[in-house]
């Protein structure tokens, strides 16, 4: 029987000793050729001649244990196990949504503007014809390269009602891209943008659950930079998810108090997104 033949690379990945990474307290172990491998800043602190090196482990403070687990799980496996939603009841958003039980026009209730703080009807954006169809159709045809070359990766599961909180997932994925980018582990970056627009492209946005892309967009926009022209980010993503879904987002009332609080790139790229759709 022919043997399988592992090259010398390969060997190196599994023979070379491990390396311990501290997260939240937990100790860590993988592969210090493996690390090499993928990232150069890590190499150079099993390698080079930082603290790290000398002491034979690297504390990371600015990764939770969980993030840092789907890197490890990557690095072995080139894919990761995204997080899991979460059932809650609809009461929990009751600011943000309406009740459950049908409630009664007035007789003097007239349709109102899309929202009478941002001054804009549904007729002005749009709304009311096929635009928002087709920028839908648009994200939703985004290919991910890094995925078609990996059959084990499963699809995102879809959500099928407002009691999944699906918060989690979303910043599973963007901790991910978040932790690639200032580790410049561009293959990791790359997938973890994939798998979140696959998830937001298959994700019902009911008004229960408008407050898991408030969480999401907090996050982004806290822990990224401004996009670099004609290069995709998580930014450019969350504007073109926005577009087609502005309709239920400015009904929120946590959307329009991040804006407020925001006063910067996410109103300006917001506000980008209202005057294409006029």
């Amino acid at each position: 029987m022919d043997s399988v033949t592992i090259s010398k690379d390969t060997k190196s990945l599994f023979t070379s000793p491990p390396f311990k990474f501290i997260v939240a307290d937990t100790p860590v172990y993988i592969h210090a050729n493996l690390i090499s491998q993928h990232s150069k800043p890590l190499e150079r602190m099993i390698n080079g001649h930082m603290a790290e090196a000398q002491q034979g482990f690297a504390v990371l403070k600015e990764v939770d244990e969980d993030t840092f687990i789907r890197f490890v799980q990557w690095a072995y496996k080139e894919y990761y196990s995204d997080a899991k939603h979460e059932l809650k009841p609809n009461d929990d958003h009751e600011e943000s949504t309406p009740s459950a039980k049908p409630v009664k026009k007035k007789k003097d209730s007239k349709k109102r503007p899309f929202s009478e703080s941002w001054g804009y009807s549904d007729e002005d954006l749009g709304f009311s014809g096929t635009k928002r169809q087709d920028l839908k159709e648009s994200f939703m045809k985004r290919t991910c390269t890094t995925r078609q070359s990996s059959i084990t990766i499963p699809h995102p599961r879809a959500n099928k009602d407002p009691t999944e909180d699906y918060t989690d997932v979303f910043l599973c994925h963007a901790r991910l891209y978040v932790f690639a980018d200032k580790y410049d582990i561009q293959s990791l970056k790359a997938q973890a943008f994939g798998e979140l627009q696959l998830t937001l492209a298959s994700y019902t946005l009911y008004p229960e659950r408008t407050g898991d892309i408030v969480a999401l967009m907090h996050y982004i926009y806290a822990n990224t930079g401004e996009p670099v022209a004609g290069v995709e980010d998580l930014r450019t993503l969350l504007t073109a998810y926005m577009s087609y879904e502005m309709d239920v987002l400015m009904k929120d009332k946590a959307f329009k108090e991040l804006m407020i609080e925001d006063g910067g790139a996410l109103l300006g790229d917001f506000m980008g997104v209202v005057e294409k759709r006029i």
